[in-house]
């Protein structure tokens, strides 16, 4: 799961990347169009006054006023052949657009074709837009356009005015030089013939110089650069909304997928098909909560089995140490002397003390299977432990000889539990004391890590076929039908050891009858 949400990470991460990388671009591409924009609406107008000038004009005399003509501006003022422009700028001017930006040796320009030539003029590269290079950009076309004013009569200036303006996209206008504000109307004061100045926040304005020292050919306000990332803001958002819901739905898909399995696999359990797992390989990226997922089934699982065995047992296991009960309880009525009452008491307490030992065989079977608990090992030693055990059931079977392995050490452990490790040795010594016929031998063998131990016995054995069933609960085999036990003996010998990540299985043994094999761990 862990790694799951550190690929979610690493993807939102991708996704913010690439947002920021495409509102860079965004705002790249909007800034140099703008720039292209406010050049262009800027000198549309000059562009237009030159091309005016050159229009109809002979290839002789056309040299001559474009020489004129450079000499006003303090960039390049060029004729250019159609054929010679970049096709982006060819498809403007197709399109009936007489003015068109261009660039040319990393410079912006402009470019306004000559009515009925295949031919443009083109004005620049431009200067860098500081203040000063602002001036010398426009200062061309001004002098171009106050110099029409001035060759003209007071009484025809109004006309020629009007010439003017049509070429411009902003106001051109003659004004008294008093009405200008202090800084332009200075330096025109002072000799200076083009002054650019602002008029307002992001307002400018330019003023020329004319032949009446109380007048000013006035230009503007000018076009003014745009807040590009306030009008880049919707196309970034949408450009940058639209990659991250694709990529949080792709990355969010397996995901859902996964839950999607783990949600059938509930459903399952709880329409009652205890069995059903999540399959791992189909959820890698949340194998932790498939396998927390599959382990709580497990367990669901076994309680419901466990609950089940138990109710087996108590309505089967229990029904026939209950009858002798009940009959010892009637025949105790019709003893004919004490001696005989007494014997029937003591049958009773046989049963009622089979009872107890099938009811606690019952519960210790049911709690290996529900206790949750961790281990409690410890460093048991052996040889102490078998001695002890091996003392407790020659005592309950006398004629049969219970022999320990003289090569299991004083000092040689397992790590166990020990309350586990004593009743599961326990069980099999109690079964092989039972069956055998005259002797029990207990052998113990130790490699590194797995410490073996086989309890065997000369009696019948166990068949082939039979001995994974030995270990079920409640199954007893018809040869040892006769055996008082409950079935559970083997059984929770299966499941102590296999808590302790054990193994245990049943063989032949050397003496002929029953070998029943426990792994365990030799050390903690």
């Amino acid at each position: 799961m862990t790694w799951l949400f550190v690929r979610f990470y690493i993807g939102v991460l991708a996704v913010l990347f690439l947002a920021w990388w495409i509102h860079g671009g965004v705002l790249e591409r909007r800034s140099e169009a703008e720039v292209q924009r406010v050049i262009v609406a800027a000198h549309t107008g000059g562009a237009r006054l030159v091309a005016n000038e050159l229009h109809g004009v002979a290839a002789v005399e056309r040299e001559r006023l474009l020489a004129d003509v450079r000499a006003r501006f303090d960039y390049p003022v060029e004729l250019v052949a159609l054929d010679a422009l970049a096709a982006s700028v060819r498809r403007e001017l197709s399109r009936g657009a007489d003015v068109a930006y261009c660039r040319y040796r990393d410079g912006h320009c402009v470019v306004a074709r000559l009515p009925g030539t295949n031919d443009v003029v083109r004005l620049g590269p431009f200067p860098n837009y500081d203040l000063r290079e602002i001036e010398e950009a426009i200062g061309g076309w001004m002098r171009l356009a106050a110099a029409k004013l001035n060759a003209c009569d007071l009484d025809q200036r109004p006309v020629v005015l009007g010439e003017l303006r049509a070429p411009f996209t902003f106001a051109v206008e003659v004004l008294p030089r008093g009405t200008l504000p202090e800084w332009p109307r200075t330096r025109l004061d002072h000799g200076e013939d083009v002054a650019f100045y602002p008029l307002a926040e992001d307002r400018w304005c330019a003023v020329a110089a004319l032949t009446d020292p109380t007048q000013a050919l006035c230009f503007g306000p000018f076009p003014s650069f745009a807040r590009i990332e306030e009008k880049a803001a919707t196309t970034t958002l949408t450009l940058v909304l639209l990659p991250v819901a694709l990529a949080i739905a792709l990355l969010l898909r397996p995901v859902a997928a996964q839950l999607r399995h783990v949600e059938r696999a509930a459903q399952t359990i709880a329409a009652g098909d205890l069995s059903a797992r999540v399959e791992e390989r189909r959820v890698r990226s949340a194998r932790s909560l498939a396998q927390s997922f599959n382990h709580m089934a497990g367990r669901t699982e076994a309680l419901v089995r466990t609950q089940r065995e138990l109710l087996q047992a108590v309505s089967h296991e229990l029904r026939t140490p209950l009858a002798r009960m009940r009959f010892a309880i009637d025949l105790i009525g019709t003893a004919r002397d004490e001696d005989e009452r007494r014997g029937r008491l003591a049958a009773l307490d046989n049963a009622t003390e089979e009872l107890d030992e099938l009811v606690s065989e019952l519960l210790s079977y049911v709690r290996l299977e529900t206790d949750a608990q961790p281990l409690a090992r410890e460093a048991v030693a052996l040889r102490e432990l078998l001695e002890s055990l091996v003392a407790r059931y020659a005592a309950l079977h006398p004629q049969i000889r219970f022999d320990i392995d003289e090569r299991v050490e004083a000092e040689q452990v397992v790590a166990a539990e020990r309350a586990g490790l004593q009743r599961a040795l326990g069980n099999l010594l109690a079964n092989a004391g039972r069956f055998a016929r005259s002797r029990v031998a207990v052998r113990v063998e130790s490699t590194p890590g797995v410490t073996t131990i086989d309890v065997d016995d000369d009696g019948e054995g166990i068949p082939a076929a039979e001995r994974a069933r030995v270990f079920q609960p409640f199954v007893r085999l018809p040869a040892r039908a006769a055996d008082p036990g409950a079935g559970l003996g083997l059984a929770i010998v299966q499941r102590i050891v296999t808590r302790h990540g054990g193994t245990v299985a049943a063989l032949t043994s050397p003496l002929g009858g029953c070998r029943i094999r426990t792994t365990w761990p030799a050390r903690e």
